[in-house]
């Protein structure tokens, strides 16, 4: 004899786990998304372009003296919803005069440079040469 009780469970049951597994494909979580610094920060400031869209992002301060126009930046949407977006890190620039530290006993790339400082303290993307 079958349970009559027990197929309105098995539906109620389904009903549940369909509306759970709509909220929780709807929930905002976390994204790291990659751009370029569209200009030079200000304070906690800094401007990314993501494909043709400039967002405002926060720079958190041990990134201030890193992160300059037209890097390459890592951002997180910390919330999931765009509301608050901070530069996580970089991974280089779009510009070509960069000077790149390699430690050959460690065998890796231990720092970089992406732009100089000219003689006034201003950060420029002149030319350096090396001889």
């Amino acid at each position: 004899m079958s349970n009559p009780i027990g197929g309105a469970q098995k539906n109620l049951l389904k009903g549940i786990e369909n509306v759970v597994d709509a909220k929780i494909r709807q929930m905002s979580k976390p994204e790291i998304m990659t751009g370029v610094v569209a200009e030079d920060p200000k304070g906690y400031k800094c401007i990314v372009r993501f494909n043709d869209t400039e967002k405002v992002c926060l720079l958190p301060e041990h990134l201030h003296d890193w992160i300059s126009k037209d890097d390459i930046v890592f951002v997180t949407d910390t919330r999931g919803n765009q509301s608050q977006l901070v530069v996580t890190g970089s991974s280089g620039s779009t510009r070509g005069q960069t000077l790149v530290i390699n430690d050959e006993n460690k065998d890796k790339l231990t720092g970089g440079v992406t732009k100089f400082e000219d003689n006034n303290g201003d950060l420029t993307d002149n030319k350096l040469v090396v001889q």
